[in-house]
């Protein structure tokens, strides 16, 4: 706070000021024809005020440059570049063109409160004409002056309202008030407001390539908006009335026009809206924040998609995957306009932040998708995955020529649950606190913690801390006991969609599929921009196939494996309802496993789980290239780089591999250091699957003479080869009887011994 000395005054500025002149100085002119004599000087024009040639040369520069086209402006965290919008010259409406409503009070040329003068009509708005004036008290700063007629009781209370409101908002999205002047010209006044002179969305979306906007920039424009709502929100009132018409693209930023249809959160009587965007509860239950999130949704949509329309309304209804193409091929976007337009409130995102971290999420997947670019996820409700499921298996089979154990290539629910995801704190709840400081005790310490706090008035409400006894019993492995205690918490908790992961896990656990499947569905559709039950549901559905005997069957013609895996929608035209049932039909689930493992690692880099079990798919359907270019877009830096490389080599030689992908193995394992600990069980994979295409094909040789580990590719040489290797895997067998049996098939294989 200032002192009542400390008053802002003006300080002189020169620049040609001589920088050591002391205040005390005495101000000569100065002559440059002086030559220190005593001739009359005779004075020369007066010239400029330095100052004032600054400002007009400032002035001069911000003129020149707000006319220069600049450019685009990053948004969303940089995920999306909103294009430069060029203010274009104001239209105005011709009066007369509009038929059905009171002539216009004010005309071109008109003064108001002697400081604006009208220079046209632009819109006729619910509550009368809008015009446009230049203010003549500043500068001749353009401002929209809005019409509050009083003629009808109920467009009274609205521009009362908005009057009320507007005097006390301040957001830089949405439209400033400057004044609010009684005219008797115009009933009910007159609202000066801030001029936004760029086209709305509805306008901008017209000029578009199909006259709709791509997701990335429908979502970058809906982002910039949310900070507004949840302004208004924060302040106990709703917009009630978002649409593309009310969002303006002004040069770099967008502001939010008209809030004639604001009103308190829950007020009752006559709520302004737009037929085709308006909740469909409003006129029973008011409006709500629940409301508000509704008009978002039908605002991306018509944004993005062509709408079916009925006498002139959108229709409230959303097209299904299989009958958008835009919805088929990006399924969580589809699936957060569905939960956001919902026609149950309660089902609806519930606060602007929640539909703004998934919109961010649905963000990062449709960039993957059409872009192929990857963000970090900076906004997630998950924490990152714990650790990586099915990475190893396939690896792991070969570690039989050590010790003579088979092991399973398959992917089991411990292994799978140990991975996934775990949901963050709610920081808002009141046992956030309490359920963070016992992630540092011991699970059965932690139990008993939260067992007692349910017993204090402090945490009644909270939803963390019966949730957390959820994961305590989980991780000291009382599955039952958190099943059943699940069920104590369904009447209260059954909606949320924490309690719908817990669910899915301890389903999963149990073996019990069918409800893991359902559970982790929920989330999809509470959550569709998380990563995390995507993936859940991949390895749902792969367990599922693991347990029918279909791990390695193919199931799927090659053209639709292929479009699973490139992420395309084409296929669901082909399979109706796809999406909208869940099924133990393989065919439909080796398709989900495909399509949501391929999104998982198309859109996070990190969850090489994805690349693995996306990889054992499409090994499954004989897409044996494919399989091995994910695994081949594991990072260098990833820790689990080196598994990935061996993992493609057995793929390459698995089956029935043909000459081309076995000295494709080949050269793979020779990029790869000696000193792996398993080189020498995958170089005898290779040679006995070399081995095994020549005796299964009749030939001697392979066409090309090219050795194959400095062997010859020909039987003779092959076995010369495996001989060898298998002597030197002996040397390390950790048991004489299996020493003895690497032996017994080192002196089958041997040439003089080939019978």
């Amino acid at each position: 706070m200032s002192t009542p000395n400390e008053h802002t005054q003006a300080v002189p500025y020169n620049p040609f000021d001589d920088e050591d002149t002391s205040a005390h100085t005495t101000a000569t002119t100065f002559n440059p024809f002086d030559d220190d004599t005593d001739d009359t000087y005779i004075p020369h024009p007066t010239p400029i005020d330095p100052s004032e040639r600054s400002r007009n040369e400032a002035l001069t520069t911000f003129r020149q440059r707000r006319a220069t086209q600049r450019g685009d402006r990053a948004v969303a965290n940089g995920m999306v570049h909103l294009p430069f919008v060029p203010i274009k010259e104001t239209e105005f409406l011709n009066p007369d063109d509009i038929t059905g409503v009171v002539a216009p009070a004010l005309n071109k040329g008109d003064v108001v409160a002697d400081q604006y003068e009208i220079l046209g009509i632009i819109a006729h708005g619910g509550m009368g004409w809008i015009y446009l004036a230049e203010d003549r008290n500043v500068s001749g700063r353009i401002v929209v002056l809005k019409s509050m007629m009083n003629t009808n009781p109920r467009d009274h209370s609205a521009a009362a309202a908005e009057r009320e409101f507007l005097a006390d908002i301040t957001h830089p999205v949405i439209v400033k008030a400057y004044n609010f002047i009684d005219d008797e010209r115009v009933d009910g006044g007159l609202i000066v407001m801030e001029y936004a002179p760029g086209p709305s969305l509805r306008e901008l979306k017209k000029e578009q390539e199909n006259q709709l906007f791509t997701i990335d920039i429908a979502i970058g424009y809906i982002l910039e908006i949310l900070p507004a709502l949840d302004y208004l929100h924060s302040r106990g009132v709703v917009y009630n009335d978002l649409k593309p018409d009310n969002i303006i693209a002004t040069e770099d930023q967008v502001k939010l026009i008209d809030l004639g249809a604001v009103s308190g959160i829950g007020a009752f009587g006559y709520i302004f809206g737009t037929k085709g965007y308006q909740a469909p509860e409003v006129a029973t239950h008011g409006p709500s924040v629940a409301s508000d999130i509704y008009t978002i949704g039908r605002t991306l949509a018509t944004l993005t998609i062509n709408l079916p329309i009925t006498d002139g309304h959108y229709n409230d209804s959303l097209p299904e995957p299989d009958d958008e193409p835009l919805f088929a091929n990006y399924l969580s976007y589809h699936r957060l306009l569905k939960r956001a337009c919902d026609p149950t409130p309660s089902k609806r995102f519930s606060s602007i932040r929640e539909i703004e971290t998934q919109l961010y999420g649905v963000l990062r997947e449709y960039l993957a998708i059409h872009n192929g670019q990857q963000y970090p996820a900076q906004h997630s409700l998950f924490s990152p995955q714990r650790s990586t499921f099915g990475t190893k298996h396939m690896v792991f089979k070969t570690d039989q020529l050590i010790d003579g154990i088979t092991r399973n290539a398959s992917i089991t629910p411990p292994e799978v649950v140990a991975a996934l995801h775990i949901p963050l704190l709610d920081r808002n709840d009141p046992g956030a606190a309490m359920i963070a400081g016992s992630n540092y005790t011991e699970p059965s310490e932690a139990l008993e913690t939260m067992r007692e706090a349910l017993l204090l008035e402090e945490f009644v409400g909270s939803k963390e801390i019966p949730l957390g006894i959820v994961r305590s019993l989980l991780d000291l492995g009382f599955t039952k006991e958190s099943a059943h205690w699940l069920e104590t918490l369904r009447p209260d908790l059954g909606d949320e969609w924490r309690f719908q992961w817990y669910e899915g896990i301890t389903s999963l656990l149990l073996d019990d599929y069918t409800h893991a499947q359902t559970a982790f569905n929920q989330v999809f559709n509470i959550l569709p921009g998380e990563a995390a039950p995507k993936l859940a549901r991949a390895a749902v559905s792969e367990i599922i196939l693991n347990k029918q005997g279909l791990a390695n069957t193919s199931l799927l013609t090659p053209e639709v494996a292929i479009e699973a895996a490139t992420l395309k929608g084409d296929v669901v035209h082909n399979m109706a309802g796809l999406w909208n049932n869940l099924t133990h039909d393989p065919v439909a689930l080796r398709y989900k496993a495909i399509y949501l493992y391929a999104l998982v690692w198309a859109t996070n880099p990190t969850t090489v789980s994805s690349a693995f079990g996306l990889a054992r798919q499409l090994a499954a359907e004989n897409q044996v290239d494919m399989a091995v270019t994910a695994l081949d877009q594991v990072p260098t830096a990833s820790m689990h780089h080196r598994m990935a490389q061996l993992t493609s080599i057995l793929y390459l030689i698995a089956g029935t591999p043909n000459e081309q992908r076995i000295r494709r193995a080949a050269r793979r394992l020779e990029q790869i250091p000696t000193n792996e600990p398993r080189f020498l069980q995958l170089q005898i994979a290779i040679l006995n699957g070399a081995l095994g295409w020549l005796r299964r094909e009749g030939l001697q040789a392979a066409a090309s003479k090219n050795d194959v580990f400095d062997f010859p590719f020909t039987q003779e040489g092959l076995r010369v080869g495996l001989e060898r290797c298998l002597r030197l895997q002996a040397r390390s067998a950790p048991s004489a009887s299996h020493r003895y049996q690497l032996v017994d098939m080192a002196n089958k294989v041997r040439p003089r011994t080939w019978f």
